[in-house]
């Protein structure tokens, strides 16, 4: 079943016109970008290897001034301890950032969720309780212990009062821990307005103390895209009515001293930014922001936080900069997959983030963007079935690459011109299917015409003739037309009494041997066989296929043909057969060609006058004795052979005479030309009615054992006219009143 199936799936989409299936591919794929990539999970695959593609080529690679990272390495942890650090140590690093290095913000890429223990307040507070408190120099060193101890209530210090911003972070799960900052905006600050973002469940956030030390907090959480990279960040997110700004957002806030953050709505009343004390961060209709890689992992200025801990780093190191102290260690969890590497520490994330909302350098998808990507799909696809059904495989190949070229360059264009992310892989998915599709169709149709071509003519021409048929580009048809062409007919002589010498067998194989060696030699010279009937051969040159040089190739046929007998004899004698020998009549003119017969049966045949003179002039190649008898527009036709005239006859059925011709070889054969002239001269006697020179001139011709026939018919005829001379009106042509 599954065979007739796909043989009717290709017959049905080889039908198919080509325009109608690529305008159906051009539809789908204008779709996909109107209703989503990211809904169409290879496109969306695709899109993204485009947009980091775009990303990777546009990096600047250089530092950005503004912007250091205090980097909790790998070598900090072995020079400071373990992590979590006692908080006393972060407060010094706080404040050695802001009054030795003169920071202008530092942001925590660090959560700070329980309270520090390591200094044993708590221990402190007990032991006064338990019996010290009457005594006043107790309390006094006391209160002095636990100020020391209080590792939180330092790092708080630190933080009060400094342009500081903590992160935390959302949950799925429903609990809740530590306090949030106060949210940038609420649902009611909307007016009626709605952004499209899912609640969040629950959070972890920093104590209490700290979260309110500090000027603000911001979330650390990213978007993962379906393969695990982070191109996005939600500037904002929902819990319950409250907003809260991403740790980036929040640190550039307090870096402008921006007095407020709103959202920034369109005309539609869609999102489409985040106003920040008059700095517009571009986002998504979900509030999502393309995060604007500057490089790969160690673009930013960064420091390790134990080098400032121990003031190995330069004063000015951090002078009027914002710093983001974070991790890059693999121990501490914090490496996302980035579209340059696998593992890149989330705070340079946060550090591109702040420095692409301070440059304006942040790329976006702008409303209308899905329509420009599906004109683009259309344009291109329109153009593109338009031309590639026109165009053979390597053309349509260049055309799909200039077509691509031009959706890339436009895709270009809008990135560096307008900041803005057009998708490209619908257009471009479009044109390779696009390029598919015609490849196939065009395989396809090919396919099925040269099966319809090798159902018509494979019985005539040879499987390689019916694909140069195909290769022509000409339209075949099997009905009747009238054409210029040459017909050639062979017969075996004395074929009957041959065939009474060998046994039904032999004869067949004999048969079939010749018959194949005849074929091969007309299928050499591009010839159509007509039809075999019993050892004649009938063929055809100039169609199906058109052939200007028709009848040169059917009277070089005819030469191989008969260059194959001597050896054909040798075989045969081999394999006690009797020899054989066969003439060949070759005519020229104008035919009928075409599916010729009844109901019942029908055949690619040529009829007309010029097929029947082909005929006679088979058979005279048995009075005249000569292996090859052409008509006078064959010979008038070809050039390059060695022709001499045999004869004017006026064969049955015609009154006008005719000139005959053999062709004996190519040109520059020194012997046919000989033969040729020899025979020349004797013929211009007979005809000059010199018919006793004439009949010297054929007997020393007759010497010639392959002449001797030929030679002996004139010898014949000339003391015939020596004793009866012909009238006086005599046109020296021969009739013949048999066929």
């Amino acid at each position: 079943m599954t065979r007739p199936f796909a043989g009717r799936l290709a017959r049905t989409l080889a039908g198919a016109p080509r325009w109608a299936v690529g305008l159906l591919i051009v539809a789908l794929a204008a779709f996909v970008p109107l209703v989503g990539v990211e809904r169409v999970p290879v496109i969306a695959k695709l899109e993204a290897m485009a947009y980091d593609a775009r990303l990777l080529l546009s990096q600047r690679r250089t530092a950005d001034p503004q912007v250091a990272i205090v980097d909790i390495d790998e070598a900090s942890l072995d020079r400071v301890g373990r992590w979590p650090w006692p908080r006393d140590t972060l407060a010094r690093l706080t404040a050695t950032l802001f009054d030795r290095h003169q920071a202008r913000l530092v942001a925590f890429d660090v959560l700070f969720p329980e309270p520090d223990l390591s200094g044993n307040a708590a221990a402190l507070d007990e032991l006064a309780r338990r019996g010290l408190r009457d005594t006043p120099e107790a309390r006094a060193a006391l209160a002095e212990l636990k100020s020391r101890a209080d590792h939180d209530g330092q790092f708080a210090t630190a933080l009060s009062g400094r342009a500081t911003v903590l992160a935390f972070g959302f949950t799925a799960s429903a609990q809740a821990s530590g306090m949030l900052p106060a949210p940038a905006f609420t649902q009611s600050d909307l007016r009626a307005r709605a952004i499209p973002i899912a609640p969040e469940s629950g959070y972890t956030a920093n104590l209490p103390a700290l979260q309110r030390a500090a000027a603000t907090g911001g979330h650390l959480d990213p978007t993962f895209d379906p393969d695990g990279v982070v191109r996005r960040v939600p500037m904002v997110k929902r819990f319950r009515d409250g907003f809260y700004p991403a740790l980036s957002l929040a640190t550039v806030a307090v870096a402008v001293e921006a007095k407020a953050i709103r959202p920034v709505f369109d005309a539609n009343g869609d999102l489409e930014a985040i106003d920040a004390g008059g700095l517009r961060v571009p986002v998504a209709h979900d509030g999502t922001a393309l995060v604007p890689y500057r490089g790969p992992s160690g673009t930013y200025r960064s420091f390790p936080a134990a080098d400032i801990l121990d003031g190995r780093i330069a004063p000015d190191a951090f002078a009027g900069a914002i710093v983001l102290i974070g991790t890059s260690a693999k121990g501490l969890q914090d490496l996302r997959s980035a579209p340059f590497a696998p593992d890149f520490p989330g705070v340079e994330i946060h550090a591109s983030l702040v420095s692409g909302m301070l440059d304006g350098d942040m790329k976006n998808v702008p409303a209308g963007a899905r329509e420009i990507a599906a004109l683009l799909v259309l344009v291109a696809g329109i153009v593109a079935v338009l031309v590639l059904p026109w165009r053979r495989p390597v053309a349509s190949l260049a055309g799909i690459v200039v077509l691509a070229a031009a959706v890339v360059g436009i895709a270009i264009y809008f990135w560096w011109r307008h900041d803005a992310v057009v998708a490209i892989a619908p257009a471009l998915v479009m044109l390779l299917a696009l390029l598919v599709w015609n490849l196939l169709s065009g395989f396809l149709r090919e396919a099925q015409e040269t099966r319809t071509l090798a159902d018509m003519f494979g019985e005539y021409v040879p499987p390689e003739r019916v694909a140069q048929m195909r290769a022509s580009g000409e339209r075949f048809s099997m009905e009747g037309e009238s054409r210029e062409m040459s017909v050639l007919f062979s017969d075996v002589r004395d074929f009957t009494a041959l065939s009474e010498r060998l046994p039904p067998r032999e004869l067949s194989a004999m048969l079939n041997d010749y018959l194949s060696a005849m074929t091969s030699a007309i299928h050499a010279s591009h010839g159509t066989v007509d039809k075999y009937v019993g050892d004649a051969i009938m063929a055809f040159w100039g169609a199906p296929l058109a052939n200007p040089a028709h009848a040169a190739s059917a009277v070089r046929a005819a030469l191989a043909m008969q260059r194959a007998i001597p050896a054909m004899r040798d075989a045969y004698a081999a394999r006690g057969w009797p020899p054989l020998a066969m003439g060949v009549g070759i005519n020229s003119g104008m035919m009928n060609v075409g599916d010729m017969g009844s109901r019942f049966r029908k055949a690619y045949t040529v009829l007309g006058d010029a097929v029947n003179l082909a005929s006679r002039l088979e058979g005279l190649t048995k009075v005249y004795g000569v292996g090859i008898l052409c008509g006078e527009a064959t010979r008038a036709a070809v050039d390059g052979i060695v022709w001499r005239e045999i004869d004017r006859v006026r064969v049955k059925g015609r009154q006008q005479a005719l000139a005959i011709f053999e062709p004996l070889a190519e040109s520059g054969d020194a012997a046919a030309q000989a033969r040729a002239a020899r025979f020349a001269e004797a013929l211009g006697a007979y005809r000059a009615r010199r018919f006793e020179d004439a009949r010297r001139a054929f007997d020393a011709i007759a010497e010639d054992a392959s002449d001797r026939a030929l030679a002996s018919v004139f010898r014949v005829r000339c003391i015939a006219y020596c004793a009866a001379p012909p009238a006086t009106d005599w046109d020296g042509a021969w009739s013949f009143v048999e066929k």
